[in-house]
């Protein structure tokens, strides 16, 4: 099945890539089991390599392998769930290579963060670097815009969007906001053209601390991290919202657990999470992250078991 712009619409989880401990291999075998739990929690789309999935840590070669296994846990009914590669590297022709080699292992899309290394750039600079992977695609290929400016330490500019977009308005189907600003987000909204080509172009709520509020003025899909964890409280904010309901209370409670994570290192503490609330083996992170050790585990774990109870009362 094609990835229409319809498939975008569901809850995308940004995938933890696995490693096996000290972060010396990809533990393939860990990501079916995953993507099975997940999705039976209403998660209908992953996006793997991306800044939970560790993908400036990924070789070139694991990459395929990663995507490979993705995509294999991901068929379907109905074309299964929608898989998009992160891909972006310091250069642009490792960009490009990694772009078209995700596409080769079974990637739907491949996600574009703005070329990070590289500060302070002109918008036409940018616009030809994005046109560049997306022109070196095949026809069929698809691509999403990833801004992700807390990790980037770059934004991607309205101009940027637009330029690109009306450059490849078939190819480009459209952007991930991590940003968490809900005005920002607005004006990506206000880049995409009423009628025509580019029209349908979607924009995603990316940042786990703000699905409420970027639903709210009209993103239709949505990315999350946290949702490697805890799917099932994500999908309640995104189906409150479309049902007539409160989903700010879900994203209050999200937020309380976004909290706790953030008072130890980030990927770490996703992946320990994980393990609490799937019943999954541990899995690992690779330098220059690293695991919990065991007095952060049990501080995590007393944590988390404060805020359940919490959320029980």
């Amino acid at each position: 099945m094609a990835l229409t712009y319809e498939r975008l619409d569901g809850l995308m989880a940004a995938q933890v890539t696995p490693f096996t401990e000290g972060g010396r291999e990809v533990d393939v075998d860990w990501i079916g089991p995953h993507i099975d739990w997940m999705r039976t929690m209403g998660v209908t789309g992953i996006l793997t390599l991306g800044t939970n999935g560790e993908g400036p840590s990924v070789g070139m070669d694991e990459r395929q392998r990663v995507v490979k296994a993705v995509k294999q846990a991901s068929r379907g009914i109905g074309g299964g769930l929608v898989v998009v590669a992160g891909s972006t590297c310091p250069s642009l022709p490792d960009t490009i290579r990694a772009a078209n080699d995700a596409l080769d292992a079974g990637a739907d899309a491949v996600a574009l963060l703005p070329p990070f290394f590289f500060k302070n750039v002109e918008s036409r600079g940018m616009i030809d670097w994005f046109s560049a992977v997306i022109a070196s695609l095949p026809s069929e290929g698809r691509a999403l815009l990833y801004n992700m400016p807390a990790q980037a330490g770059i934004d991607i500019p309205d101009d940027v969007l637009a330029g690109t977009l009306e450059r490849h308005p078939d190819q480009l189907l459209g952007i991930k906001d991590s940003g968490g600003d809900a005005e920002r987000t607005s004006r990506y909204m206000a880049q995409v053209p009423r009628e025509g080509p580019g029209s349908e172009f979607r924009v995603m709520a990316g940042a786990d601390s703000a699905h409420a509020s970027l639903y709210g003025i009209g993103c239709v899909g949505g990315v999350s991290g946290l949702a490697n964890a805890v799917p099932a409280l994500v999908k309640t904010i995104q189906f409150a919202h479309r049902e007539g309901g409160e989903p700010h209370r879900p994203q209050n409670q999200l937020n309380e657990l976004h909290a706790i994570l953030n008072a130890f290192p980030r990927v770490g503490a996703l992946k320990q999470l994980i393990q609490i609330t799937s019943g999954l083996p541990l899995t690992h992170t690779r330098p220059p992250y690293r695991d919990l050790d065991r007095h952060e585990v049990r501080a995590l774990e007393e944590a988390v078991g404060r805020y359940l109870i919490g959320e029980a009362v």
